[in-house]
């Protein structure tokens, strides 16, 4: 294993082997799809990182786990068959390798988790290191700065690597990385620091004993910043693609006890020329390394534009997913109406609350997994203010080869027993423009949930109204099969027609919360059939049960949807079969279910 054998390498080996990576990681992601600007960017330093530490003994923890693909590689694992069934995950995962010391899909947590083996080592009274790979962006996380912040004194045998890129997703504007650009290049030391880095880059034996000596000044350069005082040393800045520098400073800081984050910058794609060009094109990436096609949040991206040019009042924020969630364009043509909060969704959504406060439209777009991280914000400061926030949630559903942390199978029952907050699942694009101009109209928070992929148009047979909150897409006087989201309606319609229950009719249940309660109450009498792409428990099928037994009517119903597990990586297509929820799944539980007496 590479992993056990670098200590041996020396510096021209470990070059030879970074390029190595990288090619592997392009053909893979070529093949697979995956994170591939983020991973290229993090090669020095995760090898630099193996040279000086003893892992798995020392615990690397990694936030987020877009950039750990080297590590993977490093420890015995083959990106072959990343991303799909029984493969590779696309982030770190305990259960996947015991190198793999915490999970990582979500930004912040390493810092906290760092912290907590910290403090398990030493009342075990055991002596190996922590070390936290953290990006510049993800630095300022609500919890990474909680994490920082919390205490003045940090443990010892604490390293935080601090992977500085400049970037998010797309380009990192924070104040804090304005901040931190501006701790490690002041102007009246630029001249300084670089003469230091020329005058002590040599290999040398007197080189090597003189490299402490130079990011002693550095340090000294940059004591005023908020690291020293939060009880780190601060070590930096390094070249994070010098591998002769990285693996001496940390190899340096492998051998003191002292908390220290050692600052490196880097560039984010670095090896291949069209990822370091555009990285945020190159960030996440399909197969032959194709943008994904999302046709709802293509469809947001115009909608939003469109009623911007009708309406003054009308804002959008995200969290450092502009790209991702349909606002590019939106930030172009309105760039004093769009708001990005870095990866801090619920400063996002507390954002939102003020400006409806002062009188704006805010809309909120976010993925489905993130939205979680806000979930106090939406109840505290929207929902019981009763503002006119709408939340469009993309990737809601089955997401595909991020896997089980990145899966949208949780915003329905987060959400749906929140107060004043009214919940919608459009079928398709067209609706999606329907719903979002119904609840901008009646006002008050709304919540719109629509999956990745390509969806196609169902077509409108009853425009969104207080009357019409669902909508019929097939006649029949048997089984009655309330769908709800795109993928469920698409389904549920294929599955009448291979079922053969031609008296079975599919209705599209756009409004999650309120229900339509007068087409429920006649179809009390039939058969109900519910499938949703979300968990059965505490969902839309669970909502319709309890309207039922709150109004004590004896109904026949069966609920289908997601079991209760963390869904693994694998294609959205394969997801929905190991969920049981594909259209022939959805089928032969029609049959059963019309059958029995």
């Amino acid at each position: 294993m590479l992993a056990e054998e670098i200590k041996n390498y020396n510096v021209h080996q470990l070059r030879e082997l970074a390029g190595s990576l990288r090619a592997e990681m392009v053909e893979a992601v070529r093949e697979n799809g995956g994170h591939l600007s983020s991973n290229l960017g993090a090669v020095e330093l995760i090898l630099a990182l193996y040279k000086a530490f003893d892992f798995p003994r020392d615990k690397l923890l990694f936030d987020v786990g877009h950039q750990a693909y080297a590590h993977k590689l490093l420890t015995g694992r083959s990106l072959h068959d990343l991303r799909k069934p029984g493969g590779v995950s696309g982030f770190p995962d305990p259960s996947e390798s015991e190198y793999d010391a915490f999970i990582a899909g979500h930004s912040g947590n390493s810092i906290a988790a760092g912290l907590g083996y910290c403090a398990a080592r030493d009342i075990r009274g055991e002596t190996y290191k922590v070390v936290c790979c953290i990006g510049d962006a993800s630095l300022a996380n609500g919890t990474a700065l909680e994490a920082i912040f919390g205490s003045e004194s940090k443990p010892k045998n604490f390293v935080v690597v601090l992977n500085d890129n400049g970037m998010a997703i797309d380009k990192n504007d924070s104040a804090l990385y304005r901040s931190l650009s501006k701790a490690t290049a002041r102007r009246r030391y630029r001249k300084f620091n670089a003469f230091l880095d020329r005058r002590f880059r040599t290999t040398s034996p007197f080189g090597r004993r003189l490299r402490r000596f130079k990011y002693m000044v550095k340090g000294w350069l940059n004591k005023n910043y908020f690291f020293e005082r939060c009880g780190f040393k601060y070590v930096g800045p390094v070249d994070g693609h010098d591998l002769s520098e990285l693996v001496g400073v940390l190899t340096e800081i492998s051998k003191i006890d002292e908390p220290v984050l050692l600052h490196a910058v880097t560039v984010k794609g670095k090896g291949l020329a069209e990822a370091e060009g555009d990285p945020t094109r190159y960030h996440g990436v399909g197969k032959n390394f194709a943008p994904s096609d999302h046709s709802f949040s293509t469809a947001l991206s115009r909608l939003l534009c469109a009623r911007a040019a009708e309406d003054g009042s009308l804002v959008a924020l995200t969290a450092a997913m502009a790209d991702g969630v349909g606002l590019a364009e939106f930030s172009e043509k309105f760039p004093t109406r769009f708001f990005d909060a870095g990866i801090c969704e619920g400063a996002a959504v507390t954002m939102a609350a003020g400006m409806a406060m002062g009188g704006l439209k805010p809309v909120v777009c976010v993925y489905s997994t993130f939205l979680q991280r806000a979930y106090d914000q939406i109840v505290h400061d929207v929902c019981l203010q009763n503002l006119p926030v709408v939340f469009c949630i993309d990737r809601a559903g089955l997401v595909g080869a991020d896997g089980k942390t990145h899966q949208g199978l949780l915003d329905l029952s987060a959400l749906r027993s929140v107060p004043n907050l009214r919940i919608f699942a459009p079928k398709d694009c067209a609706e999606l423009a329907d719903i979002f101009d119904y609840v901008r109209e009646t006002g008050g928070p709304a919540a719109i949930r629509y999956p990745n992929g390509y969806c196609p148009n169902l077509g409108v047979r009853q425009k969104i109204s207080d009357y019409y909150l669902w909508e019929t897409m097939s006649e029949g006087d048997g089984l009655v099969v309330l769908a709800c989201g795109a993928r469920a309606v698409a389904r549920a319609l294929e599955a009448k027609r291979i079922s053969g229950l031609k008296n079975a009719q599919i209705v599209n249940c756009r409004s999650v919360y309120p229900l339509d309660c007068r087409l429920l109450d006649y179809f009390s009498r039939r058969k109900i059939l519910t499938f949703e792409e979300g968990y059965e428990s505490g969902g839309f099928g669970a909502a319709v049960a309890e309207y039922f037994a709150e109004n004590g009517k004896a109904v026949r119903i069966r609920i289908v949807g997601a079991p209760r597990i963390f869904v693994p990586h694998a294609s959205a297509q394969q997801q929905a079969q190991l969920c049981g929820l594909t259209a022939q799944d959805l089928a032969r539980k029609m049959q059963q279910f019309d059958a029995q007496e």
